[in-house]
């Protein structure tokens, strides 16, 4: 999960999903640790059935990672 800050001390949380060497690098990250990527931001819309069997349309966004950038690359 990647956290994006936001006014207020709010942050939104989006998934990120990288593949091969990548993933290998991400797994490595601590929690806190400050991240620079490439990627892009993707969405899908979905239907989601709740309790009382209405169903709402949803919308899920993640992040496919292309690249992690160094430190001073990310500046």
């Amino acid at each position: 999960m990647l956290a994006v800050s936001r006014r207020y001390g709010r942050a939104d949380y989006l998934p990120v999903i990288a593949w091969g060497q990548l993933a290998v690098q991400a797994a490595r990250l601590q929690v806190g640790d400050t991240l620079s990527l490439e990627g892009r931001v993707q969405s899908r819309t979905y239907r989601k059935v709740l309790e009382d069997g209405t169903a709402q349309e949803r919308v899920a966004y993640e992040v496919s990672a292309m690249h992690l950038l160094e430190p001073e690359a990310a500046e």
